[in-house]
């Protein structure tokens, strides 16, 4: 058995805490990082199955963080295989008069 298992869950659990307050405190320089684009949208997508899901869309630190804790959940799950990322999210050029979106 591993003794220094739970020092490292508490490590990573401390990092991934950091993470957040750092992502939470300073919204706009991480936005001035991030690519300019219309939104972001969280893809996960399960090797295995082949299924792919996307969430969103969301601002540049809202998706990060939806990101994080969709990784977390899935870790809990036993599921480390699973892919999530983030991803830029373009509008279509509205054509000329009446048009609708559908997402």
């Amino acid at each position: 058995m591993d003794d220094h298992a739970p020092d490292r869950l508490r490590d990573s659990v401390s990092t991934v805490q950091d993470l957040v307050a750092d992502v939470l405190a300073d919204q706009e320089a991480i936005e001035d990082r991030l690519d300019a684009c219309d939104a972001y949208v969280v893809i996960v997508a399960d090797p295995s199955t082949g299924a792919l899901d996307s969430y969103g869309p969301f601002d540049g630190p809202a998706a990060m963080l939806d990101a994080d804790r969709r990784r977390r959940d899935l870790d809990a799950g036993d599921l480390g295989d699973v892919n999530v990322a983030v991803v830029r999210h373009h509008l279509p050029d509205p054509p000329a008069g009446r048009h609708a979106v559908v997402s």
